[in-house]
């Protein structure tokens, strides 16, 4: 039995494309690795096998209700979650699949790879040796694969109140490590660039006022000093199209709301 899940959202219009990418995969990976599509925007709720993917097709949106799904859906003692803009490093994926996921991890991070420059990253990665409660300002969900037994145990999930389709659109993935972290998961920082996204601005499509009211609004998670502290640092270091004053603004509407 495969011990790991990558459980892709999307929506209806992108699913065909999901499923496509994932049957272009190596037979070598897809025999290791199972594979869980989560859809969106569908016309009408079915659990269902397209061309030999396990496809769950849903009619509401939320990215958080999809991962929500993933985590009660998935059989395998590991579940990766992922974009449907998602590309597999998979030679570094058999590596890590046979060395890497350890029982006594709970939580596996690893590095995301630039999909324009395979010599650069998503982020700028530092070396931590532990993490923290800050540290989970960092995390993006396509970083994270968790034990399935710890998640449901803890009755951890991903808050439906955060993430795209809602009007929070971010900061659910921290929502997760942060609640992860406070249930005592053992959390491992893995060195290994297992996909690649994206590193170009034009090419993700983000809403600013909506996410620094996000990422305001997580910030209630922390003592008032410490959100205050951020919110000045992030005010003039946050990437927007705003000047500091509108991100200051937005950012306390959030943290205040």
């Amino acid at each position: 039995m495969n011990k790991l899940t990558i459980a892709v959202s999307t929506v209806k219009s992108q699913r065909v494309s999901v499923v496509q990418k994932i049957n272009a995969l190596s037979d070598a990976t897809r025999k290791v690795v199972s594979f869980l599509v989560i859809s969106q925007l569908e016309d009408e709720y079915e659990n269902a096998l397209i061309d030999g993917v396990k496809v769950i097709k849903l009619t509401n949106k939320g990215l958080s209700k999809s991962r929500n799904v993933a985590i009660k859906e998935t059989c395998t003692e590991w579940v990766w979650f992922q974009d449907d803009d998602f590309s597999i490093n998979e030679i570094q994926l058999s590596s890590f699949l046979e060395s890497s996921l350890t029982n006594d991890i709970d939580i596996a991070l690893i590095r995301i790879g630039s999909l324009e420059n395979r010599e650069k990253y998503y982020k700028n990665y530092v070396g931590y040796s532990k993490f923290t409660r800050l540290l989970s300002l960092k995390v993006s969900s396509i970083e994270i694969i968790a034990k399935v037994k710890f998640i449901k145990e803890n009755t951890i999930e991903f808050d439906e109140r955060l993430g795209l389709g809602t009007e929070l659109p971010c900061c659910e993935e921290n929502q997760f490590m942060l609640d992860s972290f406070d249930k005592g998961a053992n959390i491992h920082f893995c060195n290994q660039t297992l996909c690649y996204h994206t590193t170009l601005p034009e090419n993700r499509n983000v809403d600013y006022v909506k996410n620094l009211q996000a990422k305001g609004y997580f910030l209630k998670n922390f003592s008032i000093p410490i959100a205050l502290v951020l919110i000045f640092k992030w005010t003039f270091t946050i990437k927007s199209k705003f000047n500091f004053l509108k991100n200051l603004k937005l950012l306390t509407k959030g943290f205040f709301s």
